[in-house]
């Protein structure tokens, strides 16, 4: 099941490129706890290494995940790194990590916000003229906010085949920020701008051109510039068209469309389809650390802040799931304990992510399955309210 797309027709677009198969054997789904360099505090992690053991029972190849409170780092895996050395899974190794790169798009954005250089009431036209414009679009009507909480109305451009056909014919080709746009303003919109809500990778390629226009740099420049050095996340980066991960790292693995107990090695693959929307690499304890900084509120000050995590009404970003609302740029579970967690997930082929934490960011938990062919959408769930019920009596407050 794809969701939290980045990108469902995206997901299809990598698996195409690319043409290693390789079997799944059973021998593949072998479980193992990693131990961590850190000890104290409280809680096993034996609830998240079930979730992560279930996870390799329905497919994927390997998962791995970090937890982190003030008191202890905890590392756990099951199955494979790959399926080639069949070595475990480490905290270290680097994954693409999907749609959680809407979340640091949406921090820059709402910096800009703080530094008065953008108003989340600004419309397309005013800050990016001339980009939204005909087929019914509105570009007086659709807001940075709307832009930012998925409510624009604007079609999703990985709907879009032109995509699709551009990365299977031409591997290497780099798509820019306004193809990707074109793309999916090509597409009739869903509905007039703020009367409902619905997912679109475009919000975020155009929120990457608006960086662009503001700062006068890239919105790969602004992240690394604002997130990734000051944080000190020395294992994120945007890889632009290099289809390879550098350093040690996982392999994705999407199924076979003839055969779904084969499975791609979609490891090595140009994501620039996806900039702006899925295009990062990171580790899980790179990104916890982002999430407790910005949830700590060391990146936005606090009246931002909170507005990143009101729920919009309505919002549903894992499908059929009552669970998650969506904010700005980030994704809110609130599992049945009532504890609320904010970050944000992701999939593409090869892979499916979390990154989340509570108020203040003193518990973090983070993770990756090596494919997109497990359900995402129930094992999230499932991850959440383990790490965040399970151990709700020793989490830090």
């Amino acid at each position: 099941m794809m969701t939290l797309r980045t990108c469902t027709r995206a997901g299809s677009i990598a698996s195409a490129a690319l043409a290693l198969t390789v079997a799944v054997s059973a021998a593949g789904n072998a479980a193992a706890v990693q131990p961590t360099g850190e000890t104290g505090g409280g809680g096993s992690g034996r609830a998240l290494q079930a979730v992560l053991d279930e996870a390799v029972r329905e497919g994927a190849p390997g998962a791995l995940a970090q937890s982190r409170t003030p008191h202890r780092i905890l590392n756990l895996s099951s199955g494979v790194a790959d399926l080639t050395t069949r070595r475990p899974p480490r905290a270290y190794m680097k994954f693409r990590v999907g749609s959680i790169t809407k979340i640091f798009v949406a921090t820059v954005v709402l910096q800009l916000v703080v530094e008065r250089r953008l108003r989340l009431s600004d419309t397309v036209d005013q800050v990016i003229p001339g980009v939204v414009e005909g087929n019914g679009y509105q570009g007086d009507k659709i807001t940075v906010r709307m832009l930012l909480d998925h409510t624009s109305g604007i079609a999703d451009y990985t709907d879009n085949p032109r995509i699709e056909e551009i990365a299977v014919t031409d591997p290497r080709h780099d798509f820019t920020l306004r193809e990707l746009a074109e793309a999916g303003l090509d597409l009739p919109p869903d509905f007039p701008p703020g009367t409902s809500w619905h997912y679109s990778d475009t919000n975020y390629v155009l929120l990457g051109m608006i960086i662009q226009r503001v700062t006068r740099r890239t919105y790969v420049r602004e992240i690394n510039r604002r997130i990734i050095r000051p944080l000190h996340l020395r294992s994120t980066y945007f890889p632009g068209t290099n289809p390879r991960i550098r350093g040690p790292h996982l392999h994705g693995y999407t199924p076979v469309a003839d055969d779904p107990a084969e499975l791609r090695d979609t490891t090595e693959v140009n994501t620039t389809f996806a900039r702006a929307t899925g295009d990062m690499i990171s580790t899980v304890g790179d990104l916890d650390r982002f999430d407790s900084a910005l949830l700590g509120g060391r990146l936005l000050p606090g009246r931002l802040l909170r507005a990143m995590l009101r729920p919009v009404p309505g919002s549903q970003p894992y499908p059929g799931s009552d669970m998650f609302r969506y904010g700005l740029g980030a994704v809110i579970p609130t599992p049945p304990c009532g504890v609320k967690v904010y970050g944000n997930g992701g999939t593409l082929d090869g892979w499916e992510t979390w990154t989340g934490s509570t108020r203040g960011g003193r518990h973090s938990m983070s993770f990756v399955f090596t494919t997109d062919a497990v359900n995402q959408v129930r094992l999230t769930e499932q991850a959440v309210t383990a790490e965040y019920c399970s151990a709700r009596a020793h989490a830090a407050p």
